[in-house]
């Protein structure tokens, strides 16, 4: 509900305030980048639930690191496609998460 997404960009704004370069770790991703990485990857799961991140456009910053992220040539290489993400979570969901999906 709407405490959920209050709770939710409270959490943002202390990202939002720490990113003071292209990435967490400078100019180029580093380990900092990739450990937060894969918890932003699954935010537009969250579409389905009525939330859409940086939708009042309060968090810049932190829309340009994911938009670098999903560039970056590391995180493409391990990328896994958003359906099958869907997929998984919807098995999750129903306490039947199937881990070997394709």
């Amino acid at each position: 509900g709407k405490e959920g997404v209050e709770d939710l960009n409270k959490n943002f704004e202390t990202y939002e305030n720490v990113l003071n370069n292209t990435y967490f770790g400078g100019s180029q991703a580093a380990m900092i980048d990739y450990m937060l990485w894969p918890w932003f990857e699954r935010l537009p799961l969250l579409n389905e639930v009525g939330y859409h991140f940086n939708a009042d456009g309060q968090f810049p910053k932190l829309a340009a690191w994911i938009k670098a992220m999903e560039e970056n040539e590391n995180v493409k290489k391990v990328k896994v496609p958003m359906e099958l993400t869907k997929k998984f979570m919807q098995g999750y969901a129903q306490g039947k998460p199937e881990y070997d999906l394709e």
